[in-house]
């Protein structure tokens, strides 16, 4: 998330927002929904991993994906869209 809320400031610093103040809803998930659209561009088949692998952050620093994502399914149509959650579900040997 850090190259798309940077991509934000640098917007805002060079005064694209006219003075408004930045939000995560619409501007940093305008800009995840735009990078969304280029890739589309190039290929049919894109993945996005939303998450972290780190389980002590990436909560809350993917809900603006998943906002942005909800938005896109509006947008583009959900027969155009298919989303996938999938989660890392580890086999312990010592709890069997």
């Amino acid at each position: 998330m850090v190259r798309f809320t940077e991509t934000v400031i640098l917007k805002e610093r060079r005064g694209d927002y006219l003075g408004k103040t930045v939000q995560v809803i619409p501007h940093v998930t305008d800009v995840i929904k735009g990078r969304i659209r280029e890739l589309s561009d190039e290929s049919n088949i894109r993945r996005r991993d939303h998450g972290d692998r780190r389980h002590d952050r990436g909560h809350c620093r993917q809900l603006p994906f998943l906002e942005a994502i909800r938005q896109f399914i509006l947008e583009v149509g959900p027969e155009n869209v298919i989303n996938m959650h999938v989660t890392l579900v580890p086999h312990i040997k010592a709890a069997h």
